[in-house]
């Protein structure tokens, strides 16, 4: 007579839905999490996966031996076959590296317009308000970050620089000469992501201390710089495998310039011209091959 196989064990989703009413307030906020999500969090690490809920790691520990798996490492694994089970895209097929660039494409541009979703419904536009007004009325403005901040810190100074909000953005091997040299009339803006880095959270402390204006641009509102800025501005970034995608911030950035252009439309569009006339030998005569004709004529007008 065959042996009847046991029967299998109920799937993640099956198993969060049946615990959920009983669940403590911070285990339930991460099942919330994992049910909100596409991916149910089979992409997420146990401290990604605590930052979305807002809890520590120790809780969605907790929640994973709840569900009775004996460990982190047992919950994901469970979260990514039921991924894998509920999805019919290629790119999903091997979650631990996605090898399929349209599938991968097309999950990133959904991840991002989420982001962008979630910071419309985030940002307040007083702060918005006040955060245009710190820049555009700042004599000297510093924006510094470390790893993903120093380059969102670039783009944001490019932005503005071309907008007439002049911007430096800062080396990180350099950021106590410049928060020193800022006084109250300036404006730091600090810009720190999870994992945040110590010598932003410490320029923007020393400029907070020294009387000097702080900006903040950060991933939570509660980040460890809400209480180190007088303004922070939250962008939702989370990336599909790595720190957190850029499209959100540069969005932010954009929008800041588009505005503060737009207050001196012809300051801009005059800045703009001469920029171009500065540029202009540097890439057509120099980069370029001049025509002989072109050659000539310039001998012959010298």
């Amino acid at each position: 007579m065959p042996v009847k196989a046991p029967p299998a064990p109920p799937d993640i989703q099956s198993r969060l839905a049946e615990a959920y009413r009983d669940l403590p307030e911070a285990q339930r906020a991460v099942a919330d999490a994992l049910m909100g999500d596409p991916l149910l969090g089979a992409l997420w690490g146990i401290e990604a996966m605590a930052q979305r809920a807002r809890v520590s790691p120790g809780t969605v520990m907790r929640l994973a031996r709840r569900l009775g798996f004996g460990g982190f490492s047992d919950f994901r694994d469970a979260l990514r076959a039921a991924c894998r089970t509920r999805s019919g895209e290629k790119g999903l097929e091997d979650l631990e590296g996605p090898a399929d660039l349209f599938g991968t494409l097309a999950e990133v541009v959904q991840r991002d317009s989420q982001h962008l979703a979630r910071m419309i419904q985030a940002v307040d536009h007083d702060t918005l308000e006040a955060a245009g007004r710190a820049l555009l009325g700042a004599r000297h403005r510093v924006i510094l970050g470390r790893g993903i901040g120093q380059v969102m810190g670039l783009i944001l100074a490019f932005y503005l620089t071309q907008a007439g909000v002049p911007c430096v953005a800062a080396l990180p091997s350099d950021f106590s000469n410049q928060a020193a040299n800022l006084g109250r009339e300036d404006l730091l803006v600090a810009i720190s992501f999870h994992p945040y880095s110590r010598e932003t959270l410490d320029a923007a402390a020393f400029a907070r201390q020294n009387g000097v204006p702080v900006l903040a641009l950060s991933d939570r509102a509660d980040s460890p710089l809400a209480g180190l800025s007088d303004l922070l501005i939250p962008v939702p970034s989370e990336d599909l495998l790595f720190s957190c995608s850029l499209t959100s911030f540069a969005a932010l950035a954009h929008a800041f310039a588009i505005v503060l252009a737009a207050r001196d439309p012809a300051g801009t569009l005059k800045r703009l011209k001469a920029a171009d006339r500065v540029a202009q030998p540097l890439f057509v005569e120099h980069w370029l091959p001049a025509p002989p004709v072109a050659i000539r004529k310039r001998a012959k007008d010298e």
